[in-house]
């Protein structure tokens, strides 16, 4: 029994030491996601059960030291921002293109008015800022955001406020439940039986594959007239570094090869090939020609996925470096007491963004496998979750059941609720939206993968959700960071 009590508690020769700190830490991330297979409905709370699995350990006073604890928060915080900004940043400014520009400011929308009914109830019933912007952040179930608002704090005050944390879990359960019956509730109430998708107006996902059809029609009636031969189709990968960054009429496929490249597949979303278009190390590209004219341009690609499965750590790690000195910096304000930094969420976030939208131009390749980006995405969500909720679990059921915690699963319930239903109805009746584009856009305003599943579900042979979901996740994983931090910044 003394040997069992001294390796989880932490006492005598396992007292702060490596052992006892990886032992508590594998187990509340291993059990975390045995948790989060399991699904209640057709539910699933996901990796967020770490979080919760943290909190039940640190309530028996099974924790980590401090510090180490502090390290460990920030370093998984890094990788997993860091991670998602090579994810969407691919597509982050052609999101902006095309139908693209009117989803995008939907999901601002959302993001603003979900800010602007937690600032309200802080004001309305003098709950702390920080509480309520741990609560927000959980409403919406955006962990980079509860991140961004712990390093804020932490930056102006010299240390965390468990309320932030403490909020966010409370407030996450509701909002992955909250976001799928609002998208009930508009279908119910703003939307006919048989106007749920292709009969519905279209918008940016639906406008695009039109787009690309006609553009595909085109090329190959244009090949059809010059040669009278079959024509295939084929993807390939660009796994040659010197083809990084270069711009599509620069290769010259069509005049030279006679084979045409006609859309690219890059970060999980499908691009419109065009004369100025720069190709990035590791885009999966479609081309249609003759079968020797496409077996040329494959050579010239290159097409070797084990080339690509190499791990490129060094822009990884620069950028990170880059991220931390850029999130480092001090920056001032009209009326702020002191200069204010974007930290560790939002710095390598950003550097992540512009690098892999723009190093291609740089010959800097960001590319990294989708496995991989997963990887280390998973795996720094993983450490962040397990100790914010050993870092907060100590105060949990002391919060919940004796200091009113449980008013805040209302509040929260307000945050992901208001924002949604009023979208919704602008989506529905102003912007002409159909229902399955609709709720994916509201989806990825609310950074809610388990919305998405459902909003999947609705019409498994349609991908209008996703497309939707994908186009305004860049942009809206931006601002939740941003206005974490500024709520803190400003209002605390």
């Amino acid at each position: 029994m003394y040997f069992w009590n001294s390796l989880f508690d932490g006492t005598n020769a396992w007292s702060g030491g490596v052992a006892h700190s990886m032992l508590i830490l594998a187990l509340v991330i291993a059990l975390g996601k045995l948790l989060g297979k399991y699904k209640i409905k057709g539910i699933s709370l996901g990796v967020t059960w770490v979080l919760f699995t943290g909190i039940l350990f640190s309530h028996f006073k099974m924790t980590l030291d401090s510090n180490l604890l502090h390290f460990l928060k920030e370093f998984g915080l890094i990788l997993f921002v860091y991670s998602i900004g090579l994810q969407v940043g691919p597509g982050f400014f052609s999101s902006f293109k095309a139908g693209g520009v009117k989803l995008n400011l939907l999901a601002v929308l959302v993001c603003i008015l979900g800010a602007g009914t937690a600032i309200g109830i802080h004001f309305i019933t003098g709950t702390e800022m920080t509480t309520m912007t741990g609560i927000m952040s959980g409403a919406v179930t955006n962990t980079p955001g509860l991140g961004a608002a712990q390093t804020a704090y932490s930056d102006m005050h010299g240390g965390n406020s468990p309320d932030i944390a403490l909020g966010y879990a409370v407030a996450y359960p509701l909002g992955v439940v909250g976001a799928i019956l609002s998208f009930i509730i508009i279908r119910k109430l703003f939307y006919r039986k048989g106007t749920l998708s292709a009969t519905a107006i279209r918008e940016v996902g639906t406008d695009i594959s039109e787009e690309k059809k006609e553009a595909e029609t085109s090329i190959i009636s244009k090949h059809s007239e010059a040669a009278k031969t079959s024509f295939i189709s084929r993807k390939i990968l660009i796994s040659k570094r010197s083809l990084n960054g270069k711009r599509l009429d620069e290769l010259k496929f069509e005049e030279i090869l006679g084979a045409s490249i006609i859309r690219i597949r890059r970060a999980g979303l499908d691009l419109r090939a065009t004369p100025g278009f720069r190709l990035q190390y590791g885009d999966l590209v479609t081309v249609v020609g003759s079968s020797e004219s496409v077996a040329s341009v494959e050579k010239v690609l290159g097409n070797s996925l084990k080339r690509l499965d190499e791990p490129n750590l060094i822009p990884i790690f620069l950028g990170i470096a880059l991220g931390v000195i850029f999130g480092s910096l001090p920056i001032s304000f009209p009326g702020m007491p002191q200069a204010v930094k974007l930290g560790l969420a939002g710095g390598p976030l950003i550097i992540s963004i512009l690098l892999s939208s723009f190093g291609p131009r740089l010959k800097v390749i960001t590319y990294t496998t989708t496995s991989a980006n997963l990887m280390i995405r998973e795996i720094g969500i993983c450490i962040f979750l397990a100790c914010v909720g050993l870092e907060a679990g100590s105060g949990f059921v002391d919060t919940i059941v004796n200091k009113g915690g449980y008013i805040w699963i209302a509040y929260g319930a307000l945050i992901t609720l208001i924002p949604l239903l009023v979208c919704g109805l602008i989506g529905r009746y102003c912007m002409k939206l159909n229902y399955l584009t609709l709720i994916g856009v509201l989806s990825g305003a609310s950074t809610n993968p388990p919305a998405l599943a459902y909003s999947n579900e609705v019409d498994r042979n349609s991908d209008e959700a996703a497309v939707g979901y994908a186009t305004v996740y860049p942009l809206t994983m931006f601002l939740r960071v941003l206005i974490a931090q500024m709520m803190i910044l400003f209002l605390c």
